[in-house]
C-alpha cells in the first residue's frame, strides 16, 4: 500500500495511506497546498493516518529515528485508545465498565451488573454488531461467550463489560447494527475542539438543542485524559443526560458524519 507524506500549507506534516474505508479516507491533496518532503525539520511534528496501529510504540520509535515526532506519545496513545487507560480519569462520566482477562461467569457478572449489559472488547466492538453486544440477561451473555472467541474483531481483545444504559434513541435503522441513538464524535487538537459530527453518518444528519451540554462533558473527559490529538464519543441519555461513550487516539479515528475538510482546517489554524 502507497504512503504519502504530506506538509499541508507549510505547516503540518502527515503521513497516510489508503484503507479503503470512506469515512476515515481523505485526499488532502486535493484539498490543501501539499509539499512532499524527502527530509524533515528536527523532530517534526507528524499525524498518522494509516487505519489501526498494532505496535504504535513501534511506529512512534520508527518515525523517530527519521526525525519526526508523532503528535501522541506512546503514553498519551494508550491513555487515549486503552479502555484501562481513559476509564480510570473519566469513571463519573461513563458507564460502570469492568475489564477481564478472560470473560468472566453469569455469577461474576451478577456480583457487579443488573441485567442488561454491554460486552465489547478493550479496544472495540465488532461493528457494533448487536448479537455480539448486549446481553439481556443470562443466555444471551452464554451465547455472546460462545462466539466471541470466534470473532475476527472480538477474539484478540480483553473482554470487556458495561453498564448499559438506555440512550435516546433516533429515528432510523442500520442493518445489522446497534440502534442508533444520539451520539457524536468530537476531536480535540490540544484541549480545543476542531471537529463535531453526528456518530451515525449512515442516517440524516440529526442535533440536540442541549448539545453544548454534552461538548462540556467531552471538555471535561478531554482535560482528564489529556492527550494531543484525541476523539471523544458522547451520547444523550433517554433520561436527557449526557455521557462518555469512549475515547480514542485521533490518529485512528474514522470522521463519521463530521466535515474532515473543516476539521484539518481547524487544525492548521491553530499551528
Amino acid at each position: 500500500m502507497d504512503t504519502n507524506i504530506a506538509r499541508l500549507e507549510d505547516r503540518l506534516l502527515i503521513i497516510s495511506r489508503k484503507v479503503g474505508v470512506p469515512t476515515y479516507d481523505f485526499d488532502f491533496e486535493k484539498n490543501f497546498s501539499c509539499a512532499h518532503p524527502f527530509r524533515f525539520d528536527e523532530a517534526e511534528l507528524v499525524i498518522l493516518r494509516i487505519g489501526a496501529i498494532p505496535s504504535y510504540e513501534q511506529e512512534y520509535s520508527t518515525y523517530a529515528a527519521e526525525g519526526v515526532r508523532l503528535v501522541n506519545s506512546p503514553q498519551e496513545h494508550f491513555r487515549a485508545s486503552e479502555l484501562e487507560g481513559w476509564y480510570p480519569l473519566i469513571s463519573d462520566i461513563t458507564p460502570a465498565t469492568e475489564v477481564y482477562e478472560v470473560l468472566p461467569s453469569v455469577t461474576e457478572i451478577e456480583k457487579k451488573f443488573d441485567w442488561p449489559v454491554f460486552v465489547k472488547g478493550s479496544r472495540q466492538t465488532s461493528k457494533h454488531n448487536p448479537a455480539l453486544a448486549v446481553a439481556r440477561n443470562s443466555s444471551e451473555y452464554l451465547k455472546i461467550c460462545e462466539a466471541y472467541g470466534r470473532d475476527p474483531i472480538l477474539h484478540w481483545q480483553r473482554p470487556v463489560v458495561r453498564q448499559f444504559i438506555e440512550l435516546d434513541a433516533i429515528s432510523g435503522f442500520v442493518p445489522n447494527k446497534i440502534s442508533p441513538s444520539r451520539e457524536f464524535r468530537t476531536f480535540w487538537w490540544n484541549g480545543n475542539l476542531v471537529g463535531c459530527g453526528h456518530y451515525w453518518y449512515q442516517l440524516p444528519s440529526y442535533g440536540a438543542p442541549d448539545l453544548d451540554v454534552g461538548l462540556g462533558v467531552a471538555r471535561k473527559a478531554c482535560q482528564r485524559v489529556s492527550v494531543p490529538f484525541l476523539v471523544v464519543d458522547i451520547a444523550k441519555t433517554s433520561d436527557g443526560d449526557w455521557l462518555v461513550i469512549e475515547c480514542n487516539d485521533a490518529q485512528e479515528a474514522g470522521y463519521v458524519g463530521l466535515s474532515p475538510l473543516v476539521l484539518w482546517r481547524n487544525i492548521l489554524e491553530l499551528i
